[in-house]
């Protein structure tokens, strides 16, 4: 059951529902799991509710958003969402699946989220802008250890990262922008 927020209106306590984000991953990805669960911790808009399924394939991934999108009921008008984080790292010979997903995708209202390489990305952002080509997950990585010292996939940095939150969206506009002007 979604928690509930309180709200008082005319002196009465009234209980309003929390908007469902629906999130479909990668197998599985603990790093965005991890980092959206304690994001939830922090806020009292949102409730995260992550698709069943170690898929790695994109349009199998986005089946399972939607089959969870269903269950849970979203309200699209009450501000729910379905969306769908995709690395761009992936294996070139999945790139058509990649397409397909995203046409898919359009079609039953899910948003799609990529990060290129990796996830790491929002985390390097926390720290610096860069708009830096990275070629692999790896090499990202390897950036990020210059602030997260001992980073190792699918821990827990959340408090590191937390509090440099409104800096990493900033970067992330800019490099969206970035993208967008350089048609990449």
């Amino acid at each position: 059951m979604v928690r509930r927020i309180k709200k008082i209106i005319k002196g009465k306590v009234t209980r309003e529902r929390k908007k469902i984000i629906v999130v479909g991953t990668e197998g599985k990805n603990k790093t965005e799991t991890q980092y959206l669960r304690n994001l939830e911790r922090k806020q009292a808009s949102y409730h995260f509710v992550f698709a069943e399924g170690n898929e790695t394939d994109p349009l199998k991934i986005v089946n399972n958003t939607i089959k969870k999108a269903k269950k849970e009921e979203l309200s699209y008008k009450d501000g729910d969402l379905a969306i769908r984080i995709f690395d761009l790292d992936l294996d070139h010979s999945k790139l058509s699946q990649l397409l397909e997903a995203k046409d898919l995708s359009k079609t039953k209202n899910i948003k799609i989220i990529t990060s290129n390489p990796c996830f790491e990305i929002w985390y390097l952002e926390h720290f610096i802008y860069t708009s830096k080509p990275f070629n692999n997950s790896n090499e990202l990585v390897s950036e990020l250890k210059k602030y997260i010292h001992n980073y190792q996939k699918n821990e827990d940095y959340f408090k590191e990262l937390f509090p440099n939150t409104n800096q990493a969206i900033i970067n992330c506009k800019r490099l969206d922008f970035y993208h967008i002007e350089n048609k990449q």
